[in-house]
């Protein structure tokens, strides 16, 4: 076969990849949710002259078209795998990193994205005047364990950040709540405080954050718990996402409470899929792929939770998913907590604070999850 057979054979099989490539996007449904990296996929973006000009839209359309791509999951593995091959520690935003973590890098907030969101909180603060608001902002695990990365990766200074953040949020009104400096104290006396192939924290470390909120919100600590293993070999949405198949699998853990005199019972509804129950955590998960829902089930837009304490308070929590192994904590010291999801929330926030006659407002995030989503802004002007 002459040279030039052997490129019209291959510029046509290029051309059938292209179209087959192309067909497979036009037939087939785009997906919403992402079980391999336990995150919502980016759906097709709205064109507007605003957010073109402003770049958003070529950035939306540019993260649509890398997350709806045909058997994306299946060529993640065999780049990954190749990658490894050839001694390449990133992966998908994931490095490899020391004593078997791998770790999620630090994303880097825009100017853009701090002056609206912080303008949307001082909007909501100023709304409601009467109501206590505080903010956690965790960090992540490349920021705490920093020094497990590999030597020649230089992350983003997540601190810088998280400090700008929380003098913003300070100056319309809300108590930031830093629980950094008791995770780093507690990381160098050697516990485990995120897990080692999930972008979590692991309950031990949501329990500090608790114990934390209880000091700046002033809240009553009297329940005492003991620490329970419920599945040995928990393999989290990092090595999914990244493909890497080092990584060490962790114990997940889950704290039940004495139930002494202090304790009392709380029931949960679910809105979404009008179920009750009395339980904190869905046990029938851990068999699940993603073993980290026995933390609350799936992701939910808005739940209840009405617990008889002596106190009568009302919580309204806003948060992400690293708010779901410290709810059972809180439930503790609030009569009901309003648990909201603006990922997955499209109601009117104000119709739930004046119904439920909230008392207290706690913002519960992860500082990568939150720098990278918009969701927060937009329920508060909505």
């Amino acid at each position: 076969m002459n040279k030039k057979s052997t490129d019209t054979i291959l510029g046509l099989c290029f051309i059938a990849v292209l179209a087959g490539v192309f067909l497979c996007n036009l037939f087939s449904s785009d997906q919403s949710f992402s079980e391999e990296e336990n995150r919502v996929l980016q759906d097709k973006p709205t064109f507007t002259f605003s957010s073109y000009v402003e770049g958003r839209y070529e950035k939306k359309l540019e993260s649509y078209v890398n997350d709806q791509f045909p058997a994306r999951n299946t060529f993640i593995k065999i780049k990954t795998a190749s990658d490894v091959t050839c001694g390449k520690l990133e992966s998908g935003g994931v490095y490899r990193c020391k004593d078997n973590y791998l770790m999620e890098s630090i994303t880097e907030p825009s100017e853009h994205w701090m002056k609206s969101t912080l303008s949307s909180l001082t909007q909501f603060k100023r709304q409601y005047k009467k109501l206590n608001m505080y903010f956690m902002l965790a960090p992540n695990a490349a920021n705490i364990l920093c020094d497990k990365l590999p030597a020649t990766v230089i992350t983003a200074d997540q601190n810088q950040s998280i400090n700008q953040f929380n003098k913003g949020v300070e100056d319309c009104g809300i108590k930031p709540i830093d629980v950094r400096s008791i995770l780093t104290k507690n990381a160098k006396q050697n516990t485990q405080l995120y897990y080692r192939t999930d972008h979590h924290w692991t309950t031990d470390g949501a329990f500090l954050a608790y114990k934390e909120a209880v000091s700046i919100m002033k809240l009553t600590d009297n329940v005492s718990y003991k620490r329970y293993v419920v599945k040995n070999d928990f393999r989290g949405t990092l090595a999914s996402k990244s493909g890497f198949t080092n990584g060490q699998n962790d114990p997940l853990t889950i704290y039940l409470p004495n139930k002494d005199k202090d304790y009392h019972n709380s029931v949960i509804y679910y809105a979404d899929t009008k179920t009750k129950t009395t339980e904190f955590y869905q046990l029938d998960n851990l068999d699940t792929k993603d073993a980290y829902t026995v933390f609350g089930g799936s992701n939910h837009p808005m739940y209840t939770i009405k617990t008889p304490t002596a106190s009568e308070k009302k919580l309204l929590l806003v948060k992400d998913s690293y708010a779901n192994s410290m709810i059972p904590f809180l439930a503790q010291n609030f009569r009901e907590i309003v648990v909201v999801d603006p990922r997955y929330f499209f109601d009117d926030i104000n119709d739930i604070i004046k119904s439920e006659g909230i008392t207290d407002v706690l913002f519960l995030y992860n500082a990568n999850t939150f720098f990278a989503d918009n969701s927060l802004e937009m329920m508060l002007t909505a």
